[in-house]
C-alpha cells in the first residue's frame, strides 16, 4: 500500500491515506503493517478519510526509533502523528496488538479519540507476554523469503479470496518489509519493551467503544473480547462467527459495515 512519508518526533513514518470524510486512524498488529487494514480501508474510503500508518519499526517506517518502544510510547506517537496532520480528533481502530495501543491512546489522550473500535484485540489491562519464540517465524521468513511468502499466502488464502486481493500480493506485503535492514535488531528490542509494558486501567476509557470478536480466533481468545466489552463502560460487543484472527480479510465486508454503522451512528 504506497503512501507518503512524514517526520513525526524525529522518526520517519510511512502513512497510507484513502478516502475522504471524518478521519479514521487504523492501527495494525504485530508484526505486520498498514497492509493488514487494506480490505477494510478500501471499503470505508467512501465514508472516512482513513489513515493507516506503518508503526515505527514496521512496514516502510524507520527501524531506528528515537523514543521508547513500550505501548504508552506508541500511543504518544499516534497523538504526535495527529498533531503533524493537524487533526485534533479522530475515530481510532486497533487490530490485535494495535488494539492495545488504541486503548492506551484513549486513556492517555482521551480528547483525541472520538470513537474506538477494537478488532481481535489484545487487552491492555494485562501484560502481553511476547518472547523469543515470537521471533522464530520472522527469522525463517528473513532467511527463506519464498517459504515465508508461501506460508503467509496459505494462511491468508481464504481471506484474500473473500476480498478479491491476491494472497500472493498480500503475503509479499507482509513478509518483504521484515527483510529490511535493522528489522531483527529492532524487533528484539520491541519484544522486550512490549513484555515490560505496564498494564492500564481500561475501565477509564471514555470513548464509545465497539469490540469486534472473531469467534474462531486462535491467536487472541474470544474471551478477551468479552472481558474488554465487560470492562470498558458502555462498550458494545459484536461477535463474528466462524472468523479467525485475520477477520479483517475473511469478513472484510462485515467488519467494514459494523465499523461504518458504529462510527457514523
Amino acid at each position: 500500500m504506497p503512501g507518503r512519508f512524514l517526520e513525526v518526533g524525529g522518526e520517519r513514518v510511512h502513512l497510507v491515506e484513502r478516502g475522504a470524510g471524518p478521519p479514521l486512524l487504523l492501527i495494525h498488529g504485530y508484526p505486520s503493517n498498514a497492509t493488514s487494514w487494506r480490505p477494510v480501508a478500501e471499503r470505508l474510503a467512501g465514508s472516512f478519510a482513513t489513515l493507516a500508518p506503518d508503526m515505527v519499526g514496521f512496514g516502510l517506517s524507520t527501524r531506528h526509533p528515537r523514543g521508547p518502544l513500550d505501548g504508552g510510547a506508541y500511543a504518544d506517537r499516534l497523538a504526535a502523528l495527529l498533531d503533524t496532520l493537524e487533526i485534533p480528533r479522530a475515530h481510532v481502530a486497533g487490530l490485535s496488538w494495535g488494539g492495545s495501543v488504541a486503548q492506551r491512546l484513549a486513556v492517555r489522550h482521551p480528547d483525541r479519540v472520538q470513537r474506538l473500535v477494537l478488532v481481535a484485540s489484545v487487552h491492555a489491562g494485562y501484560r502481553l507476554e511476547l518472547g523469543g519464540k515470537d521471533l522464530v517465524g520472522i527469522r525463517i521468513a528473513r532467511r527463506l523469503p519464498a517459504l515465508g511468502r508461501w506460508v503467509v499466502a496459505r494462511a491468508l488464502r481464504d481471506g484474500a479470496a473473500a476480498t478479491g486481493i491476491s494472497a500472493r500480493e498480500l503475503a509479499a506485503a507482509y513478509v518483504d518489509p521484515l527483510r529490511r535492514p535493522g528489522t531483527l535488531r529492532f524487533l528484539r528490542s520491541f519484544v522486550t519493551a512490549t513484555r515490560e509494558t505496564d498494564p492500564i486501567e481500561v475501565a477509564s476509557i471514555t470513548a464509545p467503544t465497539l469490540v469486534i470478536a472473531p469467534q474462531a480466533d486462535r491467536i487472541v481468545s474470544p474471551r478477551v473480547a468479552r472481558m474488554l466489552a465487560d470492562t470498558i463502560p458502555g462498550a458494545r460487543l459484536e461477535p463474528i462467527e466462524g472468523a479467525g484472527h485475520t477477520v479483517q480479510f475473511s469478513a472484510a465486508d462485515q467488519v467494514a459495515e459494523l465499523m461504518r454503522e458504529f462510527l457514523l451512528g
